[in-house]
């Protein structure tokens, strides 16, 4: 695996499960007979609870994590520190080898700029949030949007959706919302009327990304996944991430590019 596919997740996670060479894995499929289209009201219920969640993500952050990850027979492990500030948006993370405690990668968002910094490799790549594509990291190509909200305690949803529809199972307790979008479709399953499943799905590719979001940390009205799990169909990893000692809505100093001594040997590229 590649430092570079690594370097680029939270954001980085789906970069890394995209760009790992791997036996692909089937993610799992609704079998026949077990839902039953969902009325309105239920729908309408759905819709309602995942807008919630999107509106209760923190203003800011900081965390640790660790990061545990295979491919087929191959293990690893990362660790991690990231802070964010909406205010700005302002995101740092750093990825550090588990055994070593030496940083492998650190990227950075202010604004609409994003830098991906490689120390070892001395690289970094400048990109633009706008038009950041994860094929130029050795991955395939998945919104950003979702990758950043992800990363930042935003319940995921693609741009621009609409409600294709709405699925109860027929045990009654679990449910689902599928959306589209000219390039997506995402379909959200519910346990007890909390969201805890993403199926993501490019519509031109056919690559499959299942995500589960569990563990959620509160603070007055904001909420945070502290567990999440992205598995890569086309790639075969699964990568588990856990945060812990999660601050949120405090005050947080996110690190810059410029609180960083970047020696004049590191190749910048522009991408």
């Amino acid at each position: 695996m590649s430092m570079r596919a690594v370097g680029a997740v939270l954001v980085f996670l789906v970069v890394a499960a995209a760009g790992c060479a791997g036996k692909g894995v089937k993610i799992e499929e609704v079998a026949p007979g077990q839902y039953h289209p969902a009325d309105g009201t239920a729908v309408r219920a759905m819709i309602d609870v995942v807008a919630s969640l999107a509106k209760k993500s923190p203003a800011s952050y900081s965390a640790d994590f660790n990061v545990d990850g295979s491919t087929g027979a191959k293990k690893y492990r990362l660790l991690g520190s990231a802070q964010f500030n909406r205010d700005g948006r302002l995101l740092h993370v750093a990825f550090k080898d588990f055994i070593f405690k030496s940083t492998v990668s650190m990227f950075f968002q202010e604004g609409n700029v994003i830098r991906v910094y490689y120390p070892v490799e001395k690289k970094m790549f400048v990109d633009d949030a706008r038009t950041f594509d994860l094929a130029n990291y050795g991955g395939t190509s998945l919104d950003y949007g979702m990758i950043y909200d992800i990363a930042t305690g935003t319940f995921p949803l693609i741009k621009g959706y609409r409600v294709k529809e709405g699925l109860a199972s027929n045990s009654g307790n679990s449910s689902m919302l599928i959306l589209e979008n000219s390039s997506y479709n995402e379909t959200i399953s519910f346990k007890d009327g909390v969201p805890d499943k993403i199926l993501l799905i490019n519509r031109k590719t056919g690559e499959k990304f299942e995500v589960h979001l569990k563990k959620i940390v509160t603070r007055g009205d904001s909420v945070f996944f502290s567990n999440i799990m992205v598995i890569s169909g086309g790639s075969g990893l699964r990568l588990e991430i856990n945060f812990n000692r999660v601050d949120l809505n405090t005050p947080v100093k996110v690190k810059t590019i410029k609180d960083v001594a970047i020696p004049g040997s590191v190749k910048v590229y522009t991408m």
